[in-house]
């Protein structure tokens, strides 16, 4: 399968088996405010383009591995990333993560969709969902959304 500058190996079966094998994504059965406004505003965090991408690989965009505010910005949006995960490999393109030259940390570089999301694809099984953490593209994103649940609750 190919999307923009990568080629991937894909199992689609497999991936979307393995969403369908939990109810809900991890900022569902979390407590906090970021990840309750998240979940309030989930169905228009991602552009169209990446749901087509995300149905082409059996990932349900609803069921997100982890979540995490990032910061709030000066235009009053928060700042969230997160990821996914589909069965599969990186048959070319950029891999996301960059070792740093301790050798012991990374930085992320993900590609812009658009003014509020960026993604990008390494190898990789960080907290997953999947039985089998073996041979998984971790879908990177960070996006830009704005505080829709009750205000009292955004700075908390």
């Amino acid at each position: 399968m190919k999307y923009r500058n990568w080629v991937f190996e894909v199992d689609f079966l497999l991936t979307q088996q393995a969403f369908s094998n939990f109810a809900v994504g991890g900022a569902d059965s979390c407590a906090c405010y970021d990840c309750k406004n998240y979940v309030a505003f989930k169905d228009n965090v991602f552009p169209a383009e990446i749901r087509e991408l995300f149905s082409a690989l059996g990932i349900d965009f609803k069921k997100e591995v982890e979540i995490w505010a990032i910061q709030k910005l000066e235009n009053g949006l928060h700042e969230i990333g997160g990821w996914f995960h589909f069965k599969g490999k990186i048959i070319s393109g950029t891999d996301c993560r960059k070792p740093d030259i301790t050798g012991n940390g990374y930085s992320v570089n993900l590609t812009p969709i658009n003014k509020n999301f960026e993604i990008g694809f390494t190898s990789g099984n960080d907290l997953t969902f999947f039985e089998n953490k073996r041979g998984l593209v971790q879908v990177e994103f960070v996006t830009a959304i704005p505080w829709v649940i009750d205000k009292k609750m955004e700075n908390k």
